[in-house]
């Protein structure tokens, strides 16, 4: 079996690139806190359902 597992969902403050790395799925928007998808979130939903409708194929 393959899997997949993101490192983080929010941007986070990182002890070696403080908040110059952003890693997550989502924005945070440090003033007001909002969060907003990134690009990157849409792609990786994307491939948990296609996964999921494989492997209720699979299933069948």
């Amino acid at each position: 079996m393959l899997g997949y597992c993101h490192w983080t969902l929010l941007d986070n403050f990182e002890w070696i690139f403080g908040y110059g790395a952003q890693l997550g799925l989502h924005e945070v928007d440090r003033d007001t806190f909002q969060r907003r998808p990134k690009p990157s979130a849409k792609a990786y939903a994307a491939v948990i359902r296609d996964h999921r409708g494989a492997l209720a194929e699979s299933r069948g």
